[in-house]
């Protein structure tokens, strides 16, 4: 049974995502799917025949799969730095709840991705980016029904947040001003 999440705030299928234009549905324009990271437990649902060599899946090539041994073993980060990398939405594939096959590694990642879930909402960053889906070895169909429900999901959604910009790293000081005047502290007068 997935556990994708609610579905979005009510928006028209037609119009574009507000401040994205790569994603604007019209007339003739092609709109473009987005960039999904899905991490895949190696006992839940087989990549075999649905993810090509590069690991994208061959249905859905906006999906990028990266297999894991347990989905108990990642961790919220990956799926933030995926966001905070260039993904539109993430999502984790475990074992069914409750047929766990190392015990209670998708009872860890439900609960792991509930708390991020919350903590993205503080952030004004959209839940519905992140994702739960849970099948066995041999449901390659409804996964791949599922993945392409999450998609196009995550399509709906309005852009992600531009990044933080860049700090500057402890001790490095800022280029000179291009009135030539320098920058950053003074030294200390020496003592004689």
């Amino acid at each position: 049974m997935p556990e994708l999440g609610p579905p979005p705030k009510s928006q028209s299928q037609s119009a574009p995502a507000p401040g994205n234009p790569a994603r604007a549905a019209g007339p003739g324009a092609a709109a473009r799917r987005p960039k999904i990271v899905g991490f895949l437990c190696d006992w839940a649902v087989s990549a075999e025949g649905i993810v090509r060599e590069d690991g994208t899946m061959r249905d859905l090539p906006n999906v990028t799969l990266i297999k894991v041994p347990c989905s108990g073993f990642i961790r919220p980060s990956w799926l933030e730095f995926a966001l905070k990398n260039g993904a539109d939405g993430t999502f984790v594939c475990g074992c069914p709840l409750g047929d766990c096959f190392n015990r209670l590694g998708n009872n860890l990642i439900q609960d792991r991705v509930a708390q991020m879930r919350r903590r993205l909402e503080r952030q004004k960053i959209q839940p519905d980016r992140v994702g739960t889906i849970y099948y066995g070895l041999r449901e390659q169909e409804q996964f791949v029904a599922a993945v392409r429900e999450f998609s196009d999901r995550v399509a709906q959604l309005p852009a992600p947040p531009p990044p933080p910009p860049a700090r500057r790293p402890a001790g490095v000081s800022p280029a000179t001003p291009a009135d030539g005047s320098p920058s950053g502290p003074t030294p200390a007068p020496e003592e004689p």
